[in-house]
């Protein structure tokens, strides 16, 4: 049941997952801005996230419950049952296992934090705040405070996360801590100082552990987010270079393949490498190909057939990756094409409905070929999403606007 904080720490790398965009990326490159928002989760209990069935679980949950409660006093018999339901994913009969255990020994340091990582599981943010800072209070460890500042981050707390995630830091200046406090920052920029914060803190673990990738991109990332594109796009290159065979530094540089003209053919000669590595990857086949693209000189540029069949085998290989077929569909549109286009953007709308690029070329369409009502039907759509991606912008504007704006001290 250890190696809790690295299982964590590697949940937060799916970080820059690309559902989500930075909110304080321009708007210029929203298409393809990487993503920033770190998501937590997991726990030291991960067998229960496989969902495969423990070999004998009946026979050993059989013998833990008889043990459990012909001993209601004895602390080891309420913690293994406890710790056995955590790892079948059963959460809330693990919490009253725990709990039970927790009281029998309160001094207990893993039963300590496997309920605490239950009680973030189940949503229980207040109980784990609780149970943690009664841990710390006992003895104060890195990885208590790490996961308090998840379970303040959790309950939007942010200024709280904050201090938690610093202190975490300082105790343990490891490469996992310093990428949790540097990637939370980097997620909330709206905070006053926050995005600053998050670009000391990327550049210290950066020179302290010069071989991390995952500390290399955060910085590539951070610096795209300060709109330092050169910069940005160097690093992220580096990052691909400490590891030729790792999928993720390439997925953030081929996002960020346009910001950069002078280092076009640095990135393009790595989206070849990224293409060649993961021939069965949608993403390796889009990124190639987009890149290709730029080079070509746009729309009318050579190499589209290339770029044409990169697309078609990214869809191959990834049906639900939208950002494909909407440049499938912008290829068909100038080739005139219409047809094919309007098929392509049709099926960007399938995978993403708020997609406002396909539904403005869709209008375009529609109108082209004399079909008003389907091009005011698209322009009606545009117009909402417009409106309600300003209302959402106003709304984090104004919590922006009183949040906390002192910063706990950085980590020397």
């Amino acid at each position: 049941m250890r190696q809790k904080s690295e299982r964590r720490s590697e949940s937060r790398l799916r970080v820059f997952s690309f559902a989500l965009a930075l909110p304080c990326l321009a708007a210029a490159h929203a298409a393809t801005s990487p993503s920033a928002c770190l998501t937590n989760g997991g726990a030291a209990f991960q067998l229960a996230a496989s969902s495969r069935p423990i070999p004998g679980a009946g026979e050993v949950e059989a013998s833990l419950v008889e043990a459990a409660g012909r001993k209601p006093t004895d602390f080891e018999a309420q913690r293994k049952l406890g710790e056995f339901y955590l790892q079948d994913n059963r959460i809330a009969q693990g919490i009253q296992y725990m709990e039970k255990a927790a009281r029998l020994n309160p001094a207990d340091y893993n039963t300590g934090y496997d309920l605490s990582l239950a009680y973030l599981d189940s949503g229980a943010t207040a109980k784990a705040s609780a149970q943690l800072r009664a841990m710390i209070a006992r003895q104060e460890t890195a990885e208590l405070d790490d996961l308090l500042a998840e379970a303040e981050e959790k309950s939007s707390d942010y200024k709280g996360a904050a201090v938690a995630y610093h202190r975490a830091a300082e105790l343990d200046p490891s490469e996992d801590h310093i990428f949790n406090l540097a990637s939370f920052l980097l997620q909330h920029p709206h905070y006053e100082g926050f995005l600053d914060e998050a670009l000391v803190f990327f550049r210290y673990g950066a020179q302290k552990y010069p071989r991390s990738a995952k500390l290399t991109v955060g910085l590539g990332v951070t610096l795209y987010a300060e709109s330092k594109y050169d910069d940005a796009v160097r690093t992220l290159c580096a990052a691909v270079d400490l590891n030729p065979a790792d999928p993720k530094p390439y997925q953030f540089l081929g996002k960020l393949s346009r910001v950069s003209p002078p280092l076009q053919p640095e990135i393009r000669t790595r989206l070849a490498g990224f293409a060649r590595l993961y021939p069965e990857n949608g993403a390796a086949s889009y990124y190639y190909a987009m890149s290709l693209w730029q080079e070509a000189g746009g729309e009318s540029g050579a190499n589209l057939a290339a770029i044409e069949g990169l697309l078609k085998k990214a869809i191959a290989a990834d049906p639900s990756l939208y950002e494909a077929h909407f440049q499938l569909g912008v290829l068909y549109q100038d080739q005139q094409n219409y047809s094919a286009a309007i098929e392509e953007f049709n099926r960007t709308l399938a995978l993403r409905p708020d997609y406002s690029g396909a539904h403005y070329r869709l209008a375009l369409l529609y109108s082209r070929t004399h079909r008003k009502d389907l091009a005011d039907e698209q322009l009606a759509l545009l117009k909402q999403i417009k409106k309600q991606d300003a209302d959402a912008e106003q709304v984090e504007d104004n919590a922006g606007s009183i949040q906390a704006k002192a910063m706990p001290p950085r980590t020397n």
